[in-house]
């Protein structure tokens, strides 16, 4: 079953996370804050936002609407994962975990 895979980060470690999923089907955006980063190269789409930016990253969600959402990089307000967990996205790791090593 597709899912859609909201990749918050997108670097070189990203592009190939982008690539792997891709492999088994899934269909990733790739976040970040600036234009071109390497797995907006191999997303299937990508968004450039300011990530400490809760009402940006919020929006991205909800145009987005992903199953699964997966920070690559710290610069993310990561306090906005227990949200979506509460509406039903999986933040992998979990919201929990992030806020804790983010």
């Amino acid at each position: 079953m597709q899912k859609k895979i909201l990749l918050l980060g997108s670097g070189e470690l990203g592009k190939e996370v982008v690539i792997a999923l891709q492999r088994l089907g899934q269909h990733v955006v790739a976040v970040d804050s600036y234009a071109d980063a390497p797995a907006m190269q191999v997303a299937d789409g990508f968004e450039v936002i300011d990530m400490l930016d809760g009402a940006a990253l919020d929006a991205v969600v909800a145009r987005h609407e992903p199953d699964i959402i997966v920070p690559e990089v710290e610069s993310i307000r990561t306090e906005r994962f227990y949200a979506y967990e509460a509406q039903g996205i999986q933040v992998v790791p979990s919201a929990r975990a992030a806020n804790f090593t983010m």
